[in-house]
């Protein structure tokens, strides 16, 4: 008869803490790509004119699918980790034009605020005792209806629109953050090995900073002139 064991709390720490390393090196891959790709007109003008501009700008959306279905598949721990730095590289890519549209500043001052406001939810997240399932759920159908309000917005360019997007996407990525980060400790607290869904955790959480970061941006970045 199997008997489920658990991590000890130091054990749950390490291996969160594992997730949350994964996760920076994927935004650091992210902002290393979207820098160089974002501060040379050359590639600009290549990844963002036609047919290119579109297939940049949804390459992530389709992408994510693959990448979770390799992640659910049991791969190697090379496996896993390259998906995750492709797809954050990818992502990099898409949001290259950030750099050629908002000043250093905002960037950084993005960055910073996203950054905070992470770590104080997923922080939540992590030592509250209360189950947020219920704020999970309500977050995730915002998160549908944000998605497909942006796409939308692509075609009709209403600034308007994209600050209310965007105001909305910053509430329901942090409510996310929460959400993900319990449920990423209680997948960590049975004992084994939990390499995979430690990478499988960091994409997650790489979303969700990812998000807060570029929506604070749109909301509140200087625009060069």
């Amino acid at each position: 008869m199997y008997t489920t064991t658990y991590r000890t709390a130091e054990g749950i720490n390490s291996a969160m803490a594992n997730v949350y390393k994964h996760m920076s090196l994927a935004v650091i891959t992210s902002m290393i790509v979207s820098y160089f790709v974002g501060s040379s007109p050359e590639l600009l003008q290549f990844f963002f004119t036609g047919i290119m501009k579109w297939i940049v700008i949804f390459a992530p959306l389709v992408a994510i699918f693959g990448v979770t279905m390799v992640l659910n598949a049991s791969p190697t721990k090379q496996t896993a980790q390259l998906c995750l730095h492709g797809f954050a590289a990818l992502m990099g890519l898409s949001l290259a034009t950030i750099f050629a549209i908002f000043t250093m500043g905002s960037i950084v001052n993005a960055f910073m605020g996203a950054a905070i406001l992470f770590g104080v939810m997923s922080g939540y997240g992590y030592f509250t005792k209360q189950s947020l399932d219920s704020l999970g759920k309500f977050m995730f159908v915002g998160l549908i209806a944000i998605v497909i309000a942006s796409i939308v917005n692509i075609f009709i360019g209403s600034t308007v629109m994209q600050m209310v997007i965007s105001a909305l996407a910053i509430i329901i990525f942090l409510g996310l953050t929460a959400y993900d980060t319990q449920k990423i400790r209680e997948e960590l607290m049975e004992d084994g090995d939990t390499s995979i869904a430690e990478i499988r955790g960091a994409l997650t959480l790489y979303l969700d900073f990812i998000n807060i970061f570029i929506n604070l941006l749109q909301l509140f970045g200087g625009r060069k002139e």
